[in-house]
């Protein structure tokens, strides 16, 4: 649970105890309990109502089985990821791969990719029953028994084979890498059939990543409108690690600033100054505090001031400049306390850290008349 699903489950609760009528309800839309919730999967057969194929006429989730099929064993006799069909409503999954075979988007894989999938242990033990020499790396001892092995002995031995996407099947992979990447990265409530959608409207000479960073600024404006600042935090994180990956070092940096000073600000969805001191409970002492740094947080800001090369000065100056164009309706810490929190996260600074949030509670109680 989240800090600010923790505020506002909390904020519920007593409400409820003192007959305030402040209703908070969280509820997952696919699972309760952990258990899947069958009538809010749409079929994948439903979806498509309203969608027109793509290249070679492929939707979205057989461009996304086919990037997956040389994970998946020609048989049929596969154990199928639960995501198949609680995310993307495919009830069968073979079907679809004997449609991709059928149309010679994928092929039965050869001996050598049979021979890759197989552990060290089993190709030495193959090649000590056939006595040839077991030493080397995995693609020597491939070699040697490609070599060495009469092809006919080795199709008995390799019986079982996995899919290989064919020339055409990369063809198709390549032109519509949104798919698997959205698949695996996830992007606000984008999944791999809205974000197709989105991409199909982008003007000539758009990529996809440009899709997705306009469609996560709109979410962004959409949450701060709201005032759903903790979906807004978690947007620009998103954000801020999508630059990452373009290795836009400064850029990054800079949405991770703002994204600590959300952490610290004690701000949270639909937050109402009214229930300031429901709130409070939540954020002193700092033994006991939920408005903290997240322990991923503080390594990305590390590994930021390793790339960059940055002392610990030249780092709290610019948490300090970037954190200044940010404004709040509402923040626990200044700035330049933020700045000192991380670098006190950073080296463990308990006593420091406790110190910096009563003296922020002794301002907080003066200033909220508490």
């Amino acid at each position: 649970m989240g800090i600010f699903d923790f505020i506002k489950g909390k904020l519920s609760r007593q409400k409820e105890e003192e007959s305030r009528n402040v209703k908070v309800s969280i509820r997952s839309k696919s699972t309760i309990n952990n258990e899947i919730i069958e009538d809010e999967i749409i079929p994948v057969e439903e979806r498509l109502k309203y969608m027109k194929p793509g290249d070679q006429g492929l939707y979205p989730h057989e461009i996304l089985v086919l990037s997956y099929a040389p994970t998946f064993y020609t048989d049929g006799n596969n154990s199928f990821q639960g995501f198949w069909w609680y995310q993307y409503g495919i009830k069968d999954v073979n079907k679809v791969l004997d449609s991709l075979l059928d149309r010679k988007l994928i092929r039965v894989g050869s001996i050598e990719s049979a021979m890759w999938k197989s552990t060290v242990a089993e190709l030495k033990d193959i090649l000590r029953e056939n006595d040839h020499k077991v030493s080397g790396k995995k693609e020597v001892l491939i070699k040697r028994l490609s070599d060495e092995v009469d092809e006919e002995k080795l199709n008995g031995i390799f019986t079982r084979r996995t899919y290989e996407t064919t020339d055409l099947g990369e063809e198709v992979l390549k032109g519509n890498e949104h798919i698997p990447y959205i698949h695996r990265k996830g992007a606000e409530d984008l999944d791999i059939f809205s974000l197709n959608e989105l991409v199909k409207k982008q003007k000539p000479g758009y990529s996809y990543r440009d899709a997705i960073w306009g469609y996560l600024n709109k979410r962004g404006m959409e949450h701060i409108s709201g005032n759903n600042f903790g979906l807004y935090r978690n947007c620009r994180f998103t954000m801020s690690e999508f630059v990452y990956e373009e290795n836009k070092l400064d850029n990054a940096f800079a949405l991770l600033v703002e994204v600590i000073r959300y952490d610290l600000s004690g701000l949270s969805n639909g937050f109402n100054l009214e229930y300031l001191y429901i709130y409070k409970e939540n954020f002193f002492p700092y033994e006991e505090s939920i408005i903290n740094m997240a322990p991923g947080i503080t390594k990305r800001v590390v590994n930021y001031k390793k790339a960059k090369g940055l002392s610990d000065e030249q780092l709290r100056g610019e948490i300090i400049k970037y954190g200044e164009k940010i404004s709040f309706p509402f923040s626990i810490f200044t700035v330049d306390e933020c700045a000192d929190i991380v670098l006190m996260e950073i080296y463990e600074d308990k006593d420091g850290l406790a110190k910096l949030y009563n003296k922020a509670e002794k301002r907080f109680n003066k200033q909220y008349k508490f």
